[in-house]
């Protein structure tokens, strides 16, 4: 449209032009060069009928091409804009895999087996309060991590959640179900040892409580 409109512009100029020469010359002049004025005129006003014909079809072929460029475009987007969405979606045979629910059932033995272990320490008072602020401590983190990796699980099997694939999927839940067993294994190892200390405290207590009374020793 700019070019159709500077072409028209130009075609402007060019008769005030020749307007302003036709009047600087003498009557005699004018009679004189009337026929060739009047062929040159026809000339130029020729040429640029021809120019705006080709500036309106250039014009024509560019907006063609662009109408394409967006069609294709957007056919391309729609494909991929499809893929994406079925990224989005959880095949069933994810959603049935044995160790989503195995991860879950961990994180819940995980929380219990450590809040079983701080309410019992608590009640027989045996480990001195640095080392119960370090269990509470030890908990907490655990309990925190395994969070995470069971909040990752259910974004895996939570359609709209993550854009993977079906193999993508399975691939995270094997990941995630390793490093909640190991988490697992490490809560109840550590909890155990907790106990173990406590215990054998008490035995070594009762022992010593034990021989005091047999030899009399106050």
């Amino acid at each position: 449209m700019k070019k159709f409109q500077l072409a028209l512009c130009i075609f402007s100029l060019t008769w005030i032009a020749f307007q302003a020469q036709a009047q600087s010359l003498s009557f005699s002049d004018l009679f004189g060069q009337q026929g060739k004025k009047k062929k040159l005129m026809a000339e130029q006003v020729s040429g640029i009928y021809t120019y705006l014909a080709a500036i309106k079809g250039g014009y024509s072929i560019m907006q063609n091409g662009l109408d394409l460029s967006h069609e294709l475009k957007g056919g391309t987007l729609g494909l991929h804009t499809s893929y994406y969405n079925s990224l989005q979606q959880v095949n069933p045979v994810v959603k049935q895999e044995p160790k989503g629910k195995a991860i879950a059932d961990l994180y819940g033995e995980l929380s219990n087996r450590f809040s079983t272990e701080l309410s019992w320490q608590k009640k027989q008072r045996v480990l001195k309060a640095n080392e119960l602020s370090y269990l509470e401590k030890v908990s907490d983190n655990l309990i925190r991590l395994a969070g995470k990796d069971l909040a990752e699980t259910n974004a895996v099997l939570t359609p709209g959640k993550l854009q993977l694939t079906d193999q993508e999927r399975l691939d995270r839940l094997d990941k995630l179900y390793a490093a909640m067993k190991e988490k697992a294994g490490f809560a109840a190892s550590f909890t155990a040892k907790s106990r173990a200390l406590a215990q054998n405290r008490q035995r070594a207590k009762a022992e010593k409580t034990q021989i005091q009374k047999l030899y009399g020793i106050q």
